[in-house]
């Protein structure tokens, strides 16, 4: 509240009620934006907004997905190769079905390091510092992202192979 007689604020009211920030209305070669470039700069906004978010999701998605193809390989795979549940693995090539299930563990451990939050110690009021984190974010999570889904890829062709070629004998 102000004081009618000096038009100052009143200094034994704490908080004064102030209008909500508003996002500032970008001037481009000192004009307002076109509706098209107003547009253009809010699907900029939104992009970098969800990219983080985006990220996030997939990890979040192949953790689960990788988990589960991982259970799979490794319930199903003697049963596709040798036709019944508790099938003896033949010792000589035998060693190699154990290789897609942990590429598929490997591959969970690193969505989850994908997904897991990130912290860090970060000035707000430094555009810089913000654009630095979030740009870290980004980029460990892009990389966390194929490393996952590389390891992920390989275990199922290697479980297809390997699953024909011990099907068929030739290993």
């Amino acid at each position: 509240m102000s004081d009618p007689s000096t038009n100052q604020p009143n200094s034994t009211t704490p908080f004064e009620m102030t209008p909500p920030i508003q996002d500032p209305v970008p001037v481009l070669e000192g004009r307002p934006p076109t509706p098209s470039e107003a547009a253009l700069l809010e699907y900029g906004k939104q992009l970098m907004l969800k990219s983080v978010e985006t990220a996030l999701d997939f990890h979040k998605t192949m953790l689960g997905v990788s988990a589960t193809f991982g259970t799979l390989v490794t319930s199903l795979t003697p049963i596709l190769i040798w036709g019944e549940k508790d099938a003896k693995l033949p010792m000589p090539e035998g060693w190699l079905l154990i290789i897609p299930p942990i590429l598929m563990l490997l591959s969970s451990i690193v969505f989850a390091f994908g997904y897991y939050p990130r912290h860090a110690a970060l000035n707000i009021n430094v555009v810089d510092e913000i654009q630095r984190a979030r740009d870290e974010v980004i980029t460990s999570r892009k990389r966390l992202a194929g490393i996952g889904l590389g390891l992920f890829s390989v275990a199922l062709l290697l479980t297809v192979v390997l699953t024909l070629a011990l099907r068929r004998g030739v290993v």
